[in-house]
């Protein structure tokens, strides 16, 4: 089963560093948020501690919305590759069929043939056999000269 969501390796690289970006950006509300929480801390210190409590949970909120982000990214990127894995796994099934069937089809060519032309389809074998013959003969004794010289 294919997704039509998948990403490709681009996307999912703008996605990281977005969420990269989204971190940052958090991290920054954060130290600004706590600057500003410092200064005030001498006027009152229950509302120092109300308002550390209430940055101190945006930060938990910033940090689970960037956990929830990187998972996503994580998914889509275990998920692309999943689709680009499948989709060679079919790309070579369907190629090893295609290749039978051409192996099949030469296969009752070369039968037919036979079967029509026996007198030809015994000539041809003939030659090709001799003139296999003749070049393994050749190779051979080619090697020899070269073992005679010690090379």
């Amino acid at each position: 089963m294919e997704y039509d969501d998948t990403k490709t390796p681009g996307q999912l690289a703008d996605d990281a560093r977005q969420t990269g970006s989204d971190a940052a950006d958090a991290a920054q509300a954060f130290a600004t948020n706590t600057a500003a929480v410092a200064s005030h801390a001498a006027h009152s210190i229950r509302s120092v501690a109300q308002d550390a409590r209430a940055a101190g949970s945006k930060a938990l909120d910033d940090a689970a919305d960037v956990a929830d982000e990187a998972k996503t990214v994580a998914t889509d990127a275990a998920r692309t590759g999943r689709a680009y894995a499948r989709a060679a796994v079919n790309s070579t099934g369907r190629k090893m069929v295609d290749w039978k069937e051409r192996v099949a089809n030469a296969n009752e060519s070369c039968a037919r043939f036979v079967a029509d032309e026996p007198v030809k389809a015994l000539w041809i074998t003939a030659i090709a056999s001799s003139l296999l013959t003749a070049l393994a003969m050749t190779a051979l004794r080619g090697s020899r000269r070269y073992d005679d010289y010690g090379c």
